[in-house]
């Protein structure tokens, strides 16, 4: 398990990570409880590929 911040751009704090996590109350702080989760992310991105929560890409947005 790895804990990043909403400011870094990893798989494990984008909105289309589809791999467990957990967050404190202020969406500020994520921790990955998989270590990898599929990419649901739009056409360009990785869609539909099994990415590492370390992972990223130009088509990250935070999750909220």
């Amino acid at each position: 398990m790895s804990t990043w911040s909403n400011q870094q751009r990893v798989c494990a704090t984008c909105r289309y990570w589809s791999g467990r996590r957990e967050m404190d109350f202020s969406a500020i702080f994520f921790t990955a409880k998989d270590e990898k989760g599929r990419c649901n992310g739009p056409i360009g991105s990785f869609r539909m590929v099994d990415m590492n929560h370390g992972a990223s890409c130009s088509f990250w947005e935070v999750f909220r």
